[in-house]
């Protein structure tokens, strides 16, 4: 069977009228608003072969359809995916964002704000993911003694990251050694790839040949904080008392499977780090995106970048029928407003 121009327009007037309302859809509702100059009988028949293609579902509560994932991938892919990336047309007006920041803020924390913002704008859950540790470069580190041979050290990057390790040092330094070899790593190794430091890059005193075996130790610690970064990346949610309060969600069964997920902050995180791999921005739809887990939701999400060098994620989770397009022009908009707050 032929996905027609005319099967085409009544698709798209099913979808778009089922975002605007929980309802499914009928046909007398589409020949009396639609403007396609087709009788109800006609238009039925054409929805029940959307229905056998399985662009369509029947529920069997409702004479009306409602969209099936594919239906719903078409939609996407066919009608609004251009629109999506020439931006608003004249008259679409994006609600303002107001991020409330200063130049001394540092970033993790307007990436949090953002989220914020993100999740009162779209009214679904927010989830932004900051730049991982390895993708940032080195700014400082300060060494503090917590009892004797007992240090902690403080690394902060260039993206406002900061790492805390606890360690144990061997030999007999004091805290004029902890300042002197933190005053020579922030000199020497200020604006250099985290992932590329080494002791080679060092030129050290004579006089300080004694420190030599614990700024070893140091640039160890430093790096060891970037590999165990590759497990996780800080993520930022918001928003998930939002997502559940939808029409959509009225089913407890329903509410109680998207609470399992939205908990997990590091497995939405992975999810948006996964499909990061295959676009810089994505759409994703009801079983597309948890491999196991509700199939009721819809995601909007695009990379976004701190600098040339540090990449993160930010991305809308809501119900499988949210507007697509107003979704994603948002988020389109966030990623430009981070731009400018980074630069």
């Amino acid at each position: 069977m032929k996905l027609t121009d005319r099967k085409k327009e009544i698709l798209k007037e099913v979808i778009s009228r089922f975002i605007g309302s929980p309802e499914p859809v009928s046909s007398q509702n589409i020949a009396e608003n639609a403007g396609l100059k087709l009788s109800p009988a006609t238009i039925r028949k054409e929805m029940a072969e959307l229905e056998e293609m399985g662009y369509l579902a029947h529920p069997h509560t409702s004479a009306g359809r409602v969209p099936s994932d594919m239906g719903y991938r078409y939609f996407v892919d066919n009608f609004i995916k251009d629109k999506i990336k020439a931006g608003p047309g004249i008259g679409e007006v994006l609600p303002e964002i107001y991020i409330d920041v200063d130049k001394d803020m540092e970033i993790e924390n307007i990436l949090k704000k953002s989220s914020e913002e993100l999740a009162r704008i779209t009214k679904y859950l927010s989830m932004i993911v900051a730049p991982a540790i390895y993708q940032s470069k080195f700014r400082h580190i300060e060494l503090l003694e917590l009892s004797k041979k007992n240090l902690l050290l403080v690394l902060i990057t260039d993206t406002g990251r900061v790492s805390k390790r606890n360690f144990l040092i061997e030999g007999t330094y004091n805290n004029l050694d902890f300042q002197s070899v933190a005053n020579m790593l922030n000199l020497q190794l200020r604006d250099r790839n985290i992932m590329d430091l080494d002791f080679s890059m060092l030129k050290i005193n004579e006089n300080d040949s004694y420190l030599v075996p614990f700024i070893k130790k140091i640039i160890d610690i430093i790096k060891n904080c970037a590999h165990e970064a590759f497990l996780y990346n800080r993520v930022f949610v918001y928003g998930a008392s939002s997502i559940i309060c939808h029409p959509d969600f009225i089913d407890l069964k329903k509410i109680h499977r998207i609470l399992g997920i939205i908990e997990n902050e590091y497995m939405l995180a992975d999810i948006l780090l996964n499909f990061s791999r295959e676009e810089e921005f994505i759409i994703k739809i009801g079983a597309e995106i948890f491999s196991e887990g509700p199939d009721d939701l819809g995601l909007v999400a695009s990379r976004y970048n701190i600098y040339k060098h540090s990449q993160g994620m930010i991305g809308v989770l809501g119900p499988k029928r949210m507007d697509y397009y107003k979704v994603a022009n948002i988020v389109n908009a966030f990623v430009n407003n981070l731009k400018k707050l980074f630069n």
